[in-house]
């Protein structure tokens, strides 16, 4: 699977923490339903991605919040 600079970035948060494997899956998941990320977890990919992307992630937000389920959503997030 091929990845943008910006996905692979993305991906090394994930990778660090589940291991190579879940590149396999990474666009096909569900974050939150598959309990790979809770509400910890969304504050630090969260932080992480503010550090990255100098880009400010509101937490507070309903959809911003709703976008940390999926990749693809995430990867916006920052663009």
């Amino acid at each position: 699977m091929e990845f943008s600079k910006k996905e692979k970035i993305i991906c090394n948060f994930f990778v660090e923490r589940e291991g190579e494997e879940i590149l396999k899956v990474i666009k096909k998941i569900d974050f939150i339903d598959e309990g790979i990320l809770d509400s910890l977890d969304v504050v630090s990919l969260a932080a992480f991605l503010q550090k990255e992307f100098k880009k400010k992630i509101d937490v507070t937000n309903y959809e911003t919040m709703q976008a940390f389920h999926h990749f693809d959503d995430i990867v916006k997030l920052v663009i």
